[in-house]
Formats: C-alpha cells, sequence, structure tokens
C-alpha cells in the first residue's frame, strides 16, 4: 500500500453516492475523517474549500493532500491506487457497471425527491434538527422550495426505468459469474451495483437517522419484489464481514 494522506470525506449519510465512497475506502483499509453535509446551510463553507466560488457542488467530496477528489467514482479510483493491491477489481473494467449505477442512483434520487415533495410529513422531517415542532408544518415551504431546486438541479440526468435495468444487467451479470461476485471475485462492481438496491429496499444505517415518512420515499416495493433474489444478494453482501462496511453494521 502506498502511504497514505490523511483524509477528510464530506458527505451525506443517506446518499448512496456516500455510501459507495464509504464502502470502498473501507474495504482497502484507508482510514478518513468524515463530516456530515448539510445542504444550503454548509455549501458556503465547501465552496471556501474547494477553492470553487461558481458552478455547481455536490458530495461526496474528499480532501487528500490538497488534493479535491470530487464523487464516489474519483473516490474509488483513489482508494484503488492507494491501495495498489487490486483489492477493488480492475477499475477499468469496472467502469462500465459504474455507468450503470449512477444512471439507476439519478432515477432513484428523482424518484425519492418528488416522492418527498407529494409527502407534507416527509418535507417537515426534511427540515433541520433545530426547527421546533411547532414551527415545522408552517415552514414546509423551506423544505418544498429545497426539494424543487434539488430536483430541478438533477432531473436532466434521468434515464426512463434506468433502475430496472440496472437491476436486470445485474442480475444477468450474477447468472453469468455463477457466484455473489459480478466478476468472479469481491470487486467495486458488487459496490456499485449493491447500493442501487439503496433506493429500492435501503438497509444501511444513516446518521443522523431519516424520519419514518422520508425512509418510506426510499423504497420502492415494486422493484423490491420484482428482484427480491437481488435484495437478498445485497443482503448477504450486507452480513458477510469480507464485504461488508460500516454503515451495513449496527452500532
Amino acid at each position: 500500500m502506498k502511504p497514505q494522506k490523511k483524509l477528510l470525506l464530506i458527505g451525506e449519510s443517506f446518499s448512496p453516492w456516500t455510501k459507495k465512497a464509504r464502502w470502498a475506502l473501507e474495504h482497502c483499509g484507508l482510514a478518513y475523517g468524515y463530516k456530515e453535509y448539510t445542504p444550503t446551510l454548509r455549501e458556503p463553507g465547501l465552496r471556501w474549500r474547494m477553492r470553487q466560488l461558481t458552478g455547481p457542488v455536490s458530495v461526496p467530496v474528499m480532501f487528500a493532500g490538497g488534493k479535491v477528489f470530487r464523487g464516489s467514482w474519483e473516490i474509488a479510483r483513489y482508494a484503488s491506487e492507494t491501495a495498489a493491491d487490486g483489492r477493488l477489481g480492475d477499475m477499468d473494467a469496472i467502469a462500465p457497471w459504474n455507468h450503470l449505477s449512477e444512471a439507476a442512483l439519478a432515477a432513484g434520487r428523482t424518484g425519492v425527491v418528488r416522492s418527498v415533495l407529494s409527502n407534507n410529513q416527509a418535507l417537515e422531517e426534511a427540515l433541520p434538527a433545530f426547527v421546533p415542532a411547532v414551527l415545522r408544518r408552517p415552514m414546509r415551504f423551506v423544505a418544498r422550495d429545497a426539494a424543487q431546486r434539488l430536483d430541478h438541479k438533477y432531473a436532466h440526468l434521468v434515464k426512463p426505468d434506468a433502475a430496472r435495468q440496472a437491476l436486470l444487467k445485474t442480475w444477468e451479470g450474477l447468472a453469468q459469474s455463477n457466484c455473489d461476485y459480478l466478476l468472479g471475485s469481491f470487486s467495486y462492481a458488487d459496490m456499485a451495483m449493491a447500493v442501487v438496491l439503496e433506493v429500492v429496499a435501503p438497509i444501511a444505517r444513516t446518521e443522523p437517522p431519516l424520519g419514518p415518512a422520508t425512509q418510506r420515499c426510499w423504497n420502492n416495493p415494486e422493484l423490491a419484489e420484482g428482484f427480491e433474489d437481488l435484495v437478498n444478494w445485497r443482503d448477504r453482501l450486507a452480513a458477510n464481514d469480507a464485504t461488508t462496511y460500516s454503515q451495513f453494521r449496527p452500532e
């Protein structure tokens, strides 16, 4: 393993992209600090740290020795190169699986956001923790505005039926490999596709925890039923000490 720089990961615990980044870092044995990101409130500080005053910013973002790594794919590639032992697999060969994962998660994110927009309780749960209960109902408009802006920001990335197509490809890949690993041994391909199930039937622990209405918004019962075997596959990876990571472990 190459000498490790001090790492700081900034993300959103509930975000599938943050989950992919954390899983890759931990599987590669890289120690990292973690800070939870709150959109709007912490955006100025993140922009200052990234030296990016304009243009869109999103998490996860990782800082390593003065360098900035944007997005789960860049972070995973850094982890793979630092571990330098191939434990994440051939990242070039894995890239098509990551593209499938990204498309599926983009569709899933839009589905979640639009579900939240149609659920008043979820809108109230989306408000910062410091907002008192008595003010949550009259302040729904704040959460609604934030969700609408998020929907507008990412809607152009959505491809019709992307989540179902990604799950079908995963099912086919596992059938061809004839084992629990898409490429014959555990790799980032398995992480990327397993995390897609987090917008279907999520199990990863989040901190702070999501409210009950918001949790329901992250579930897709139709896909969960149609791809129950893949949900079970993800659960096996989560239960296996050799393939799990911190958010899949109980506190």
